[in-house]
Formats: C-alpha cells, sequence, structure tokens
C-alpha cells in the first residue's frame, strides 16, 4: 500500500470544508467588469500585431504546439490528473451543492484521442503545411552564400552557413515531397524513385530529419568559431591596454551583448539537439525521449524569439 495521503480523500475534504461562494460576494461592479475588458482587448490586439509581424505566426504556433505537448505528456502519465484539477475547481462551487462536476466529465472513454493531443497534432499539421513554402528564403539564403563571401567576412564562418543552408535546404525539399505524397499530391511512382524503389515517405522524412541535425549540428561548429574569433579580439584588447593604447569606451557593452547572444544560440541549438538526434536515427532514437522531453526542447528552443516578439507588440 502506498505511504502517500489519497489525493482523492484529501480535495474531497478540502471541498467539504470550504463554504459554497455566494455570487453576491464576487465583485461585478461595472469598473472591475471594464477593466477585465480592457485587459482582454489588449491582449487580443497585441496577439493580433504579433502574429501579423515578421515570423510571429510561426513563432506563436511553434511554442503553442510544443505547449500542448507538454500538457499531452502530463494528461497521459497522470490519469488523475483531469480529475484533481476538477475538484479543485469544484472547492469554490455555486451556491447550489447540486451544481458540482463530477471528476468523470473530464475523463476519456477508453482509447479515445485526449483533445490536449489531438490539437497538438492538428497545431503540427498546420506548422507542417506552413512550411511548404520555406523553401523560398532557404533557396534565397543558399543564393546569396554561393556567390562568395563579403569583404572581410570570415571564410570558415562562410563555409559553415553555406554547408548549414544547404542541409535546411534538403531537409525543406525532402519534408515537402513528404507531406505532398501523403496528401496525395505526389504520386508513390515519384518517391519511389527517390527511395530506391520504396513509395512510401518513411526513409524520405528519416533523411530529412538527418538534413535537419545538419543544419542543428552546424550551429554549434559557427558558435565554436564565434567564440574563438572574439577570445582574439579580446586578447588584442587586453594587450592594447597593457600597452597604455586606447581602446573604445562602448567595447565593454558590445562585449556584454556578444556574451548574451552567444549563450542564447547556444542554448538554442543545445535544445534542438536531442529532439533532431531522435529522430535522424533509425534505430529508436534518445532513450526515454517522450513528448515531455519533446515539448520542453520545444519551449526552450523558442522561448527567447517569442519572448522578443511580444514585448514587441507593447
Amino acid at each position: 500500500m502506498s505511504s502517500h495521503p489519497d489525493a482523492k480523500a484529501v480535495i474531497d475534504k478540502i471541498a467539504e470544508a470550504a463554504p459554497p461562494a455566494d455570487p453576491r460576494d464576487i465583485d461585478i461592479s461595472a469598473g472591475s467588469a471594464l477593466d477585465g475588458l480592457k485587459k482582454v482587448d489588449r491582449t487580443i490586439l497585441r496577439l493580433n500585431k504579433l502574429l501579423a509581424s515578421p515570423g510571429g505566426l510561426s513563432a506563436f504556433l511553434s511554442t503553442f504546439n510544443y505547449s500542448l505537448y507538454i500538457l499531452a505528456y502530463l494528461q497521459s502519465k497522470s490519469p488523475a490528473f483531469s480529475s484533481l484539477a476538477t475538484r479543485l475547481l469544484a472547492v469554490i462551487r455555486p451556491a447550489c451543492e447540486d451544481a458540482k462536476i463530477p471528476a468523470t466529465t473530464l475523463v476519456n472513454n477508453a482509447g479515445a484521442v485526449p483533445p490536449i493531443a489531438a490539437l497538438a497534432v492538428l497545431v503540427s499539421k498546420a506548422r507542417t503545411t506552413l512550411r511548404l513554402f520555406g523553401l523560398f528564403p532557404l533557396y534565397a539564403w543558399l543564393r546569396t552564400l554561393i556567390m562568395g563571401p563579403k569583404p572581410g567576412a570570415d571564410p570558415v564562418l562562410h563555409r559553415i552557413a553555406l554547408l548549414q543552408a544547404s542541409s535546411y535546404f534538403t531537409y525543406q525539399a525532402l519534408e515537402n515531397i513528404s507531406l505532398l505524397a501523403d496528401s496525395g499530391v505526389v504520386s508513390p511512382a515519384f518517391v519511389a524513385r527517390l527511395n530506391r524503389g520504396d513509395p512510401k515517405t518513411a526513409r524520405l522524412y528519416l533523411w530529412a530529419y538527418r538534413a535537419w541535425l545538419g543544419g542543428v549540428s552546424c550551429d554549434v561548429l559557427r558558435l565554436g568559431r564565434e567564440w574563438q574569433l572574439e577570445n582574439k579580439r579580446r586578447a588584442v584588447r587586453s594587450q592594447m591596454r597593457a600597452d597604455g593604447r586606447a581602446v573604445a569606451e562602448y567595447q565593454d557593452e558590445e562585449d556584454a551583448k556578444f556574451d548574451t547572444r552567444w549563450w542564447t544560440d547556444l542554448m538554442i541549438a543545445g535544445a534542438w539537439l536531442p529532439m533532431a538526434l531522435h529522430f535522424s536515427d533509425a534505430t529508436g532514437g534518445v532513450p526515454g525521449w517522450n513528448l515531455g522531453w519533446m515539448g520542453i526542447c520545444g519551449m526552450v528552443a523558442g522561448s527567447t524569439r517569442v519572448k522578443a516578439l511580444w514585448a514587441s507588440t507593447a
């Protein structure tokens, strides 16, 4: 027998001990209602502005999608999660005792897909569909890089960027073909020609994810090269100070900005890397991988961008 207290019994005791809520005790003054409506109005307008900004829709859907993955994982691991939440809400029950919501109303039938998981799948499909048009900016980026590095640019960073653009372009092309084939737009015969005679798209998706892994890995290489170059620049400035030569006053501020950006980029790359490793492995992926880990990694990777976009809507 478990040594932990029965959560159901504890919640029942709290519910019975709590006095019934009286609607007359709720502040429904015109002022408070108007303030609430204004807050909702401002939030909706800011959300609309975020969605209309460049990359805003993609960033929002990504964050929303990975949040749903986390919730779906929690729901699947804890069948009593919905029941517990319902009973906690029932503590603040209306004056009528018979209006208490049964905990069983939020429990799905056996075999049914939970609504949170179904919504997560729907949003994921929407994101994949929107990425059909992602080849155009990737082509423009790749074309610019093929023309050669800009004057004064580091040749190593340019080669890393060229490899990354090629990897992401390959990933997007293979994902597009797979999605269109699964939707009946591209014929199985065309897929078979690309896939060693196999008309199924599983292998194409696998190679698409491997190309994505290559692109994410390039971020790690880029960050390593940037750190190397920055250390050299800082060593030169330190020597200049030691020699009594003048150094730009704003340089410390620029160093702080570089450090913030570098560590942020490292955090993002570190969040995407295990996900890319998992999906690019044909033998089962990362041990212990689940929707919860995927949701956390996706949230960490996209949080910085969403925060910046949301702050710009204020």
